[in-house]
């Protein structure tokens, strides 16, 4: 079986077993023998063959629609960033086994390390931090000279022990960064570099090790450092983030972590302006 087959087994089989009969609209008896739901009855709610679904949950290489893994989806009551996460695993798009591009053109390095209102770095899909500002660099204790996992952002969060001062939802940042990892490693299932990484910190860290095993995901747009504190002054401020992809260095990601305002309508406009710098700059790296 191969990697991505099977943690598409793994997967399919945690997200079963959540879920009970009633919460799929059936009976459940009193003389049930387990709780969560069979996968019988995951193949009645998805209109699907029961052999061709054991199939599927076994990890065997088989073939299967769009519209079919959708019902699937829908009969999980997966949420957007695992219905994704399944869709990476079944069909295979990327199938990218070599190594991405690390180089970083002179205008991202120059636009990142201009930025000084908040936090700006770029990331490969390993999330080795390639560029940064200098807010960046403070953060996560970043120079020239840094070298191997000591530049990988997922082990920073897990591994800098300032940041579980800094940022102010240590817990969240840390269960968001290992779900958003999982779902980038699906496109790269097989990676000997995301294997190294994955078991490097599994080694070192229970906390990740068992983030790890309970198989969250979430999409790399959705992750935020969220709020950041400020130690000299022993105050936080909010900040959102905003993962803009480099279409001229394919797998590359430049995020942007911005200072917010306290009022919703302040919020709200900031928001707007940023994803209109976004939609700006993402045309502008296309020319």
């Amino acid at each position: 079986m191969s990697v991505r087959n099977a943690e598409l087994a793994s997967f399919l089989r945690s997200r079963r077993r959540r879920l009970t009969p009633t919460e799929i609209g059936l009976t459940q008896n009193s003389h049930r023998r387990i709780p969560y739901l069979r996968r019988e009855e995951v193949a009645w709610a998805a209109d699907v063959g029961i052999t061709w679904y054991t199939w599927l949950e076994q990890g065997r290489p088989i073939k299967i629609a769009y519209e079919t893994l959708n019902r699937i989806a829908v009969a999980l009551r997966l949420d957007p960033s695992e219905t994704e996460y399944l869709h990476k695993l079944v069909r295979a798009v990327f199938e990218r086994q070599g190594q991405w591009s690390t180089s970083i053109s002179n205008r991202v390095r120059d636009l990142v390390e201009g930025y000084s209102n908040g936090y700006a770095f770029v990331i490969d899909p390993l999330w080795d931090i390639l560029a940064w500002n200098e807010h960046a660099a403070q953060l996560f204790g970043l120079d020239e000279r840094t070298k191997g996992l000591q530049r990988n952002g997922v082990w920073l969060i897990f591994m800098r022990s300032g940041l579980r001062v800094t940022l102010v939802d240590w817990t969240e940042v840390a269960r968001q960064t290992v779900a958003m990892l999982r779902v980038e490693h699906a496109d790269y299932a097989g990676n000997a570099d995301f294997d190294d990484l994955i078991t490097a910190l599994s080694r070192v860290s229970g906390e990740f090790a068992q983030l790890w095993s309970k198989a969250d995901v979430l999409l790399p747009a959705c992750w935020t450092l969220g709020s950041i504190r400020d130690c000299c002054l022993n105050d936080s401020r909010p900040f959102e983030t905003l993962a803009l992809p480099i279409p001229e260095s394919p797998g590359q990601t430049l995020i942007f972590h911005y200072p917010t305002r306290t009022r919703k309508s302040d919020r709200a406009l900031d928001r707007q302006r940023a994803v209109l710098r976004a939609e700006r700059l993402t045309i502008g790296l296309t020319h």
